[in-house]
C-alpha cells in the first residue's frame, strides 16, 4: 500500500463511522439478500416442479448443477473485470442482469429452458457477492472491517431464509413462477439507489479514474480526505495484466490454494444442503411446508452464526475460531441425519448446521476479503468463491445421483459431514503459515506487505 492508500486508510480509522458508510453497507446487504434469494430459489421450487412437470428427481440435477456452473463463471469472470474497471460498475450490471433473467424465468415451460435460464442467471449472481465484499472491505474502518463485511455477507443468508418463507406462502397461491418473479423485481428496484450511492473501487479512486458521482460518494465516506492523485499509485494501478496472477505473487500461492480448498469443501456442503434439503426431507416423509420452513432456519442460523463467528475471530483469532467452526459443521451435518422425522430435532440440527456451515462461510468470506490487497481483492474473493462452485457442482451431482439411487436421508447427511474436516484443516494452515512475501492479516486488518 503506497502513501496515498495509507493516507486514505488513516482518515477512515481516525474518524467516527459516517452515516454514508451505513447507507452503502445497507444497500449492498440488501442486494446480497436478493443474490441469496436468487441463487437458492431453485431449491424451493424443485419439489413443486417434479409434480407439476411430471419429471423425476434426477431430471433436476443438471438444473441445479449447471446453474452453479453459471455462478462459478460469474465469480471468476466478473471479479477480474471489477479489479480493472471498477467494482461499482460490475455490481450494478450484475444486479440488472440477474433481475431481468429471474423475471424472465416465469416464462419457462420445460427442463431445457430452465437449465438455460439458470446458467445465465447464475453468471450474474456469481459476480455480485465478491464485488460487494470488495467494496465494503475497502471503505470500512480497520477496527470494524470484519464485522461490516460479515453484516453484508449475512444478507445472502437472509435472502435464502426469506426464499423459504416466500416459497411456502407464494407457491400455494400464485404458483412456482411467483418465486422467480419476486426474485427478479427486487434487484431491479434497488438498481437506481445503487447507481446514485455506491462509491468506486479504491484503486481507481486513488488513481483519479473514478467518475465525479463516485468521487462524491467517496468524500462522504471519508470526510476530510483530499482526493489528490498520486502519480506513483496511478502508474501502478494502470499497469496492464491479469489481476488473477497477483494471487500467486509474493508468497501468496500456497495460501491461495489452501483458501480454494476451504471454499471448495465448505461451499460443497453449503449449496448441497441449500439446494437439496427440501427434496431430501420431503422424500423422508415430511410435508413440503415443513421442509421449506426448516430450510429457512438453516439460513437464519447462518446469519446469526456469521456475525458471532466474526466477533469471535476478532476477539480470539481466526486461527482457532474458524477451524473449530468447520469441525462443528461436520458434526451438525451428521446430527441432521440422526434426527429422523422429528420436526423439533430436525430444525435444531439444521439451525446448528446453518450456524457452522453458512456462518463459517460468511466469516471465511470476510477473512479472505481482508487477506488480499486492494488491487486484487475482488479477484481474490471472486476466484475463491468460483473454485468453491466446483465443489457445489460436484456435490449437487453426487447427491442427485444418490437420491435417484434411493439412498436413505441419514446416509446423505453423513456424507455431507466429511468435507468440513478438510475445510477445518485448510483454514488452520492458512492462518498458521505466513507467506514469505506478505503478512497474513487477521480478520479486519489490511495486509500491508503484499505487492500486487
Amino acid at each position: 500500500m503506497d502513501s496515498r492508500g495509507e493516507g486514505f486508510r488513516q482518515v477512515l480509522d481516525s474518524t467516527r463511522v459516517p452515516r454514508a458508510l451505513y447507507w452503502v453497507l445497507g444497500l449492498i446487504a440488501l442486494l446480497l439478500v436478493t443474490d441469496g434469494y436468487g441463487t437458492q430459489s431453485i431449491g424451493f421450487v424443485a419439489p413443486v416442479l417434479i409434480k407439476v412437470w411430471g419429471v423425476k428427481k434426477a431430471a433436476l440435477t443438471p438444473v441445479i448443477a449447471l446453474g452453479l456452473v453459471g455462478v462459478m463463471i460469474g465469480a471468476c469472470g466478473a471479479t477480474p473485470l471489477a479489479d480493472k474497471i471498477g467494482a461499482r460498475r460490475i455490481l450494478i450490471a450484475c444486479a440488472v442482469l440477474y433481475g431481468v433473467l429471474m423475471t424472465a424465468t416465469v416464462l419457462v415451460t420445460d427442463i431445457s429452458g430452465l437449465i438455460l435460464m439458470r446458467i445465465l442467471t447464475g453468471v450474474a449472481l456469481g459476480g455480485a457477492m465478491p464485488t460487494g465484499i470488495a467494496l465494503v472491505s475497502e471503505y470500512s474502518p480497520t477496527r470494524l472491517r470484519a464485522t461490516l463485511v460479515t453484516v453484508a455477507v449475512c444478507g445472502f443468508s437472509l435472502g435464502g431464509a426469506l426464499g423459504g418463507a416466500v416459497a411456502s406462502l407464494a407457491i400455494g397461491h400464485f404458483g412456482w413462477q411467483s418465486v422467480f418473479f419476486i426474485g427478479g423485481v427486487a434487484p431491479l428496484l434497488l438498481t437506481p439507489l445503487l447507481f446514485l450511492s455506491l462509491p468506486e473501487s479504491l484503486p481507481l479512486v486513488l488513481a483519479g479514474k473514478a467518475s465525479a458521482r463516485a468521487m462524491a460518494m467517496v468524500r462522504g465516506l471519508a470526510p476530510g480526505w483530499t482526493p489528490a492523485v498520486s502519480a506513483a499509485y496511478e502508474s501502478r494501478a494502470t499497469v496492464p495484466g491479469n489481476p488473477v496472477l497477483g494471487l500467486f505473487a509474493d508468497g501468496l500461492a500456497g495460501p491461495t490454494l489452501l483458501i480454494w480448498v476451504l471454499f471448495f469443501m465448505n461451499l460443497m456442503v453449503l449449496y448441497t444442503l441449500s439446494s437439496w434439503l427440501p427434496t431430501i426431507m420431503t422424500g423422508a416423509g415430511l410435508p413440503l411446508a415443513t421442509a421449506n420452513f426448516a430450510t429457512s432456519f438453516y439460513q437464519l442460523g447462518g446469519a446469526f452464526g456469521g456475525l458471532l463467528i466474526a466477533f469471535l475471530c476478532d476477539r480470539f483469532s481466526s486461527r482457532y475460531v474458524l477451524p473449530i467452526t468447520f469441525i462443528g459443521a461436520s458434526i451438525s451435518c451428521f446430527l441432521i441425519g440422526s434426527a429422523g422425522v422429528n420436526p423439533t430435532l430436525i430444525v435444531t440440527a439444521i439451525s446448528a448446521a446453518g450456524f457452522c456451515v453458512v456462518g463459517g462461510q460468511s466469516a471465511a468470506n470476510a477473512f479472505v476479503g481482508n487477506y488480499y490487497p486492494s488491487q486484487v481483492r475482488a479477484s481474490g474473493i471472486g476466484w475463491a468463491l468460483g473454485i468453491g462452485r466446483l465443489g457445489t457442482i460436484l456435490g449437487s451431482y453426487v447427491i442427485g445421483a444418490l437420491i435417484a439411487g434411493g439412498v436413505e436421508a441419514h446416509t446423505l447427511f453423513e456424507i455431507c459431514a466429511i468435507p468440513g474436516l478438510f475445510a477445518a484443516l485448510a483454514i488452520w494452515l492458512v492462518a498458521r503459515n505466513k507467506p514469505s512475501g506478505a503478512r497474513v492479516a487477521p480478520v479486519g486488518v489490511e495486509p500491508v506487505n503484499v505487492k500486487a
